[in-house]
Order: structure tokens, then C-alpha cells, then sequence
């Protein structure tokens, strides 16, 4: 038996590290480029030199004011970004929010790695069907556009063209509260959809409710082809949020769930997924079957769950890219102190669910309410990105590979002072993730 849980053990890591990191493009100098989405400005392009000092390493080079009111979430698509914008889209006079399309530019690269120009140009936006945009996502095939409406209870699908052309929705599912859930001021009253992700097979999209404390999960075949075909129901009060998947096998995803109302990160295996990636899933998939594997606090060892009262919102969740550890940020609410990620070590023995994450202990974010966080794409994952949202700073913080703490502070750069109305700070950050080395970069 124990043989079998090491063979899993390294047929997990060596999977994962192999579709974490795909061929690509990538300068060859220590600079690092990110995107940030600051609701005030619009989106911001930075490049990263580790090799300076922490008050200096971080440099805007761009600023794109075409993302619309309030941008919000950033997706990396290779040669593109995607965006979306919380409202008042295409004016003011709209509540809907918007999703947006932008090619990415560079100049050649000179002495140092680094460009001299580098910009976003908008290709493409349309209403994202619904107020308060928040999410957005793009199937594996590069054929669909998924959007989550956290305030309009709404998610819509798009088309996507091989240009980057993001098409008037094909879907727009709205979603009805019947009972308000026991969450306090406010957060469990409305559907909240948060979430429109999909698995790394392309096969499935999900959806997750904060205010409903559901599942919503879809088949998706093209854009023009979605169906939802089961719900998971979650405890009240649990407040799902965000997602992030690890491949296991050929047929079987790890889901890990962060829940912001109640700090739980949860384990879920997705069984009967088509992850062959060198063959196009077939459109009559395999029954999926969604299975809770363990359930961990967010804030302390064991798998306590808190009640939903606000004192504590969990945010993001992460994996480092050899799958060794996981990442979840934490946001106290009644204290201006720092706040932190909580640590945890991967272990995929399917014998032993409970065990799968095993809490660690925590590190500060210097800096208040982590809205979001994501690490470095280099295989030893040696930096995370956190964006936080009310002292409106990027911290970008050193990884140690081995143990999986933070070393230090590597860079940090401030967009203002302490905002509590978290309607000017960034509410997310992504490194660029290199691009496909057949596609044209113009300068």
C-alpha cells in the first residue's frame, strides 16, 4: 500500500509541474513583468528586478485607462490579457459591468532583458451582462469566455475569436436566491456568483455562489454549447469563492475551494475529466463525479470553521508550481494590522483524504486586505505577488522552494494611502506568464 501512495505521490507532482509550465517564450533576463488591476487608474504594466532593493525594484511602465470602471480581475492569455470592469459600462448611465480584450506589445528586447516600450492595446469589449463584474475566464481551447456578476446575480458566456475578439454573450444564466443564508451584513441576501472558472480538461466550467453557498457546474462544448449539469450544495454559511485545480491523472483533477464567509480551503477530486492534453476532449463527456475529500481552515491547524460573521474573509487560493505546497490569503477585518497567507504542505495520498493538506502556519502580507495573490511562474516558484487592496500596495515576497515560507520582502510599491471604502486599490495582480513563440509581438 505504501508503495502505492509514493508512486502517486511523484506521478502527481510530475504531472502537474509539466502542465503548470507549458512551453513558452520567456526573456532571458531576471526581470520579471506584471499586470495590475487598480481600480482607480485602470491597468497597470510593472517589471520586477529582484536584483535591486526592495523600494526600488518595482517600476511602473504603463498604465491603460481603456479597462473600464473599476477593473477588477486579470486573466493572462498568452500574447493577451483579460479584463473585466465592475459597472457603468459602456457609460455611466449603465449598471452593467464589461469585459475587455488587449494585446499585449513589446519592443525588442535590449541591454538588460527589458523593453523600452511596452503597452496594452484594447482589441476588443462588450457588456459582461449584468452588474458588478468580477471574474473572468478562458477555456483551454481559447474558444470561450466565461464572466461571473457578483451584484447581478448573473453569469454570461462569449465567444472568442482566434484574434482575441470577445463576441456579445451566447449564455446568460441568471441565478435566484430562495432563502437568504445566515451570512451577516449583507453577504448571504442575493445570489453572488464570484467565480466562472474552468478545469484544466476545458471540459467543465464552474460557478461558484458566495450568497447561495452552491456549485453551480457546467459541460461546455464551444461557446455556443452549455449546459449545466449538476450543483454542489455547500454548508450555510460557507460562502464559496475562488478555485484552482491540479491535475492528478489522465482522468482525475484535484479541486481546491477557498470559502470566504467561513475560512475553509476545501479538497475536492473531479473524477471522469478528459485530461489527455495532446487529444481535444469529445463533446459526449464521461460522467463527472465531484467528490469532498477534506476541509481546512484557512486560520489555524484542524478543519474549524468559523461563522459568518465578517471577522474573517478568506480571498485566494494558490498552488506552488511543482504542487508542493498551497496558499490561501486571510483578511481580518476588525484590525489594521497586517494581514497573512496561510501555509499549507500537498500531500495527494488518496489513502489518506484528511491529511492531503497539512496547515503550516502563516506569513504576513504587510499590507491590509489581500484581495488577491499570485506566484511567479518559474519552476521554483521563488516570488508571490499580493495586492492589498485597503493600504493600496504590491508586496511582492520571496519563497523559499524547500520549506515553502517566505523569505522576505523583494519589493514594494504603494498606489495611495489606506482606503477603506476598497473602491481605489488593486484588487488583483498576475505575473506575465510568457507567450506562444509562433505568435507576433508587435513593438
Amino acid at each position: 500500500m505504501l508503495a502505492i501512495h509514493i508512486c502517486s505521490f511523484f506521478t502527481f507532482y510530475s504531472f502537474i509541474a509539466v502542465y503548470a509550465l507549458p512551453a513558452v517564450c520567456m526573456p532571458t533576463s531576471s526581470v520579471h513583468i506584471l499586470y495590475v488591476a487598480l481600480q482607480s487608474r485602470g491597468i497597470l504594466t510593472l517589471s520586477f528586478d529582484p536584483s535591486k532593493s526592495a523600494q526600488t525594484s518595482l517600476e511602473i511602465l504603463d498604465t491603460n485607462t481603456d479597462a473600464g470602471f473599476m477593473p477588477g480581475w486579470l486573466m493572462d492569455g498568452g500574447d493577451k490579457i483579460y479584463s473585466i470592469s465592475r459597472t457603468h459600462f459602456p457609460t455611466n448611465a449603465s449598471a452593467s459591468g464589461g469585459v475587455f480584450s488587449f494585446q499585449k506589445h513589446r519592443a525588442q528586447y535590449g541591454e538588460g532583458g527589458l523593453p523600452g516600450v511596452y503597452r496594452l492595446e484594447l482589441l476588443s469589449n462588450v457588456t459582461s451582462g449584468g452588474l458588478g463584474a468580477v471574474y473572468c475566464d478562458v477555456s483551454r481551447d481559447g474558444r470561450t469566455v466565461g464572466v461571473a456578476n457578483i451584484d447581478g446575480s448573473t453569469v454570461s458566456v462569449h465567444p472568442l475569436s482566434k484574434k482575441g475578439i470577445i463576441g456579445e454573450a451566447s449564455y446568460l444564466f441568471k441565478y435566484n436566491l430562495s432563502h437568504p443564508g445566515p451570512g451577516t451584513n449583507g453577504s448571504q441576501i442575493q445570489s453572488n456568483p464570484h467565480e466562472a472558472i474552468f478545469d484544466p480538461s476545458g471540459q467543465y466550467m464552474f460557478v461558484n455562489d458566495r450568497g447561495a453557498d452552491l456549485i453551480y457546474v457546467y459541460h461546455v462544448d464551444g461557446p455556443d454549447n452549455v449546459t449545466r449539469i449538476s450543483t454542489v450544495v455547500m454548508p450555510p454559511g460557507t460562502g464559496p469563492r475562488h478555485t484552482t485545480f491540479r491535475v492528478f491523472n489522465s482522468t482525475r483533477t484535484f479541486m481546491y475551494l477557498v470559502s470566504e464567509l467561513d475560512n475553509t480551503v476545501r479538497v475536492f477530486t473531479l473524477d471522469g475529466v478528459f485530461n489527455n492534453r495532446d487529444r481535444e476532449p469529445t463533446a459526449h463527456q464521461a460522467s463527472l463525479n465531484i467528490m469532498l475529500r477534506q476541509t481546512a481552515s484557512t486560520l489555524a491547524p484542524g478543519s474549524s470553521r468559523t461563522s459568518p460573521n465578517d471577522t474573517f474573509l478568506a480571498s485566494e487560493v494558490a498552488l506552488s508550481n511543482d504542487g508542493k505546497f498551497a496558499y490561501v490569503s486571510n483578511r481580518a477585518t476588525k484590525t489594521l494590522t497586517s494581514d497573512t497567507l496561510a501555509i499549507y504542505s500537498v500531500h495527494p495520498n488518496i489513502g489518506n483524504d484528511s491529511a492531503h493538506l497539512v496547515y503550516l502556519g502563516q506569513n504576513n502580507t504587510y499590507g491590509k486586505i489581500p484581495r488577491h495573490f499570485s506566484v511567479s511562474p518559474d519552476a521554483e516558484t521563488r516570488y508571490v505577488a499580493v495586492a492589498n487592496e485597503v493600504s493600496q500596495n504590491l508586496v511582492i515576497l520571496e519563497r523559499d522552494p524547500a520549506t515553502g515560507f517566505m523569505t522576505g520582502i523583494k519589493g514594494n510599491i504603494s498606489f495611495g494611502t489606506f482606503d477603506v471604502t476598497q473602491n481605489l486599490g488593486p484588487a488583483a495582480v498576475i505575473w506575465d506568464r510568457g507567450y506562444d513563440c509562433e505568435s507576433e509581438w508587435a513593438g
